[in-house]
């Protein structure tokens, strides 16, 4: 029988800003299954669109759906790299990113919603052995992102509550039960 991965308790609200509140309120009891779970529950939600679904823009929303991926896969790379570095023990000062210039500056028209859940799914494979490496004490490490303190756990929690969070929206906008 496989072993089934450890479980990581939530980060304490003194290892993160409360803006990520949010994020890391959405994560369930075992932060690294739903780590390895995520891309597969994108590909449900999104795999099997209609032509044209994927980039059509609903009220009030103003990104597509494959823009919405886009940022999805932009952000995993921000706050996984935040994990590594902070976990680590690098105090160099991390700086936030303007989501808006990277959805702006990137034609998702030109890419499939395909090939955005298979970027997706490469870059969480990576993370997951990334994840899985580190010693579990170094998630308590504490760097500073976005000109605010923050643990490498915090950001593990952000990582997997940043998906959920846009996914709860994408079904939403499919009305698609949770």
């Amino acid at each position: 029988m496989p072993k089934s991965p450890p479980r990581i308790s939530p980060p304490t609200s003194d290892q993160y800003h409360q803006y990520y509140e949010n994020y890391i309120s959405k994560v369930g009891k075992n932060v690294l299954q739903e780590l390895d779970d995520q891309p597969d529950e994108m590909k449900e939600v999104l795999g099997k669109l209609k032509e044209g679904q994927d980039n059509c823009l609903h009220e009030p929303y103003t990104w597509t759906l494959k823009q919405v991926v886009g940022h999805m896969i932009d952000c995993e790379r921000a706050f996984s790299s935040r994990i590594f570095r902070i976990a680590v023990g690098d105090q160099t000062p991390i700086p936030g990113i303007d989501q808006n210039c990277y959805v702006e500056s990137l034609d998702y028209d030109a890419v499939s919603m395909k090939s955005l859940l298979k970027e997706f799914r490469q870059l969480r494979k990576s993370n997951v052995l990334m994840v899985n490496r580190l010693e579990p004490e170094s998630l308590d490490n504490v760097g500073v992102a976005s000109d605010y303190p923050v643990s490498a756990k915090a950001n593990l929690f952000i990582l997997v509550g940043h998906v959920t969070y846009h996914l709860e929206i994408i079904r939403s906008r499919l009305g698609l039960s949770p």
